[in-house]
């Protein structure tokens, strides 16, 4: 009936089922990769079917996203396409092995001759590891010890309150129970 109240259930659900440090770096890092390369290609799918497909928390790579494709517009694009025209390009010790890449049935599907994917998974790897362990610390020093605090606080138990919020709350009691 209220569909603009199943964001907030989905919020709260998620705040409610328990989720580890790793998953939630796992989907900064995966909010990292979408951020940095252009959503309208085959690698984008990819990357969006690595949202369902793995483990990782989905509200942490939704939130992580929209403040990575933020740097992206605002001059990492310029810099992933110089790497990427690098890599792609200039790199001729590499020229043997974008043959071999561009070659292949699958992956010759995912635009990887393209200088900003190229270059945008190029950053993103760099990045990769240190967006990991910053994202994994924060969640362990600043929400983990405060989602108690969030869960309790007056907001969370107005949206607790209505009845598609129950309804999520008693599914994701119904696949932890699962899961255990």
């Amino acid at each position: 009936m209220f569909s603009f109240i199943d964001i907030p259930a989905r919020i709260v659900t998620l705040l409610e089922f328990n989720i580890t440090p790793a998953q939630v770096a796992k989907g900064v890092c995966l909010g990292l990769f979408l951020g940095f390369i252009p959503l309208n290609g085959p690698m984008a799918l990819l990357l969006f079917l690595f949202f369902f497909l793995f483990k990782i928390n989905r509200l942490s790579t939704a939130v992580t996203l929209p403040l990575f494709k933020l740097f992206y517009v605002l001059g990492v694009s310029d810099l992933a396409d110089r790497a990427g025209g690098y890599l792609l390009i200039d790199a001729s010790f590499l020229t043997g092995f974008w043959s071999f890449v561009t070659g292949l049935p699958i992956l010759a599907l995912l635009d990887l001759n393209n200088t900003l994917i190229a270059g945008g998974l190029a950053i993103s790897c760099a990045f990769l590891l240190p967006v990991y362990f910053i994202s994994k610390f924060v969640y362990v020093k600043a929400i983990g010890p405060n989602i108690q605090k969030i869960q309790n606080s007056r907001v969370a138990q107005r949206i607790k309150n209505y009845k598609a919020v129950k309804t999520a709350i008693k599914k994701m009691d119904i696949i932890r129970t699962k899961t255990e």
